[in-house]
């Protein structure tokens, strides 16, 4: 009996740890449910490398009604910086940031409907509507963060890039604050803005500030330089509704959920930040569930067997009646 006592009180801290975790984790900002990958700069700058935006085609075709009178998707038009910062500056003048009431939604309809009500969103919510938009409208779309520290979602800030046909490369187009990035009048990519950064030559760079928007942020009253953030540059390969998948242990085996961090190769980042992250993220998303599972089994296995050992199994057959009869002889 202790022994399935102690069994219970393992799993129930396990079970409490896997429920709290997650929930600690989004109340507070300080990590990601995600494990991170290598990607090298070479593969970074491939068209490939762009995000996935997975959702079903009714979905697409009920939000692309929603926002029809609203924003000119442009289909026919060329796929460069400047039409996507038309578009950007149509959807930052839908509303006006009246309400610091946050959302935080994977769906862009609700996120659209959130900002239509005044309300405020966070970067990486601005950056997943405004890159869904994008990518409706026939953009190769990268949604990115950069960070100081893959620790601490306080630390960083979400942005969009997008694949620049004409010009054959990736571009920062940044919904938050309405800005581009330039270095002798070239549209800047975040690896390349990475790079002049960790060479000493961010002074050449130049923050471009489109038309203003009734709903962007002002950069210059941003709470920190928003260079100081280029030490992590990373993208998230999949943007998805929710599904069965996401649950642990199936989550760390899908490679949907993966990040996917820039290893430059003048100024690569191995630190061990991601090392460390990523063994966090195998105790909680892989090792603990199976733990749990293993445990829960092996305590049904116990709690059967002290069931059926503590019953006294006892025969009690009917008496067999046997009639004697004698004769007597005289």
């Amino acid at each position: 009996m202790r022994k399935i006592i102690l069994w219970i009180n393992i799993l129930f801290i396990l079970f409490l740890f896997e429920i709290t975790f997650p929930i600690v984790m989004k109340k507070y900002n300080f990590m990601t449910l995600s494990r991170y990958d290598i990607i090298t700069q070479d593969e970074f700058n491939l068209k490939s490398a762009h995000t996935i935006f997975d959702y079903p085609d009714s979905y697409n075709k009920n939000f692309i009604n929603l926002i029809k009178d609203k924003i000119d998707l442009k289909l026919d038009s060329e796929k460069t910086i400047e039409t996507a910062i038309k578009i950007r500056e149509q959807l930052l003048n839908l509303a006006e940031r009246q309400d610091t009431t946050n959302l935080i939604s994977r769906y862009p309809d609700k996120l659209l409907n959130h900002m239509l009500s005044n309300k405020s969103l966070l970067c990486g919510e601005i950056a997943r509507l405004y890159g869904y938009i994008l990518h409706l409208s026939g953009f190769y779309v990268r949604y990115i963060t950069i960070s100081r520290s893959i620790f601490d979602e306080f630390d960083r800030h979400s942005t969009i890039e997008i694949w620049d046909e004409k010009r054959q490369k990736w571009i920062i187009s940044d919904p938050t604050f309405n800005i581009t990035f330039q270095s002798d009048s070239n549209f800047l990519s975040s690896d390349e803005v990475y790079d002049l950064i960790h060479s000493g030559y961010f002074n050449s760079i130049k923050v471009i500030k489109g038309n203003p928007t009734k709903y962007e942020l002002h950069i210059d009253n941003y709470y920190i330089s928003i260079f100081s953030l280029f030490d992590n540059v990373f993208f998230i390969k999949n943007i998805q509704q929710f599904n069965l998948a996401e649950f642990p242990p199936i989550r760390w085996l899908n490679d949907k959920f993966k990040i996917y961090l820039l290893q430059s190769n003048k100024f690569p980042v191995f630190g061990t930040g991601i090392k460390i992250q990523n063994s966090i993220m195998f105790f909680v998303l892989f090792l603990f569930p199976v733990m749990i599972v293993a445990i829960t089994t092996y305590l049904s296995y116990l709690l059967l067997r002290e069931k059926y050992s503590s019953q006294i199994i006892s025969l009690n057959p009917k008496p067999i009646l046997v009639k004697v009869s004698k004769k007597f002889y005289l």
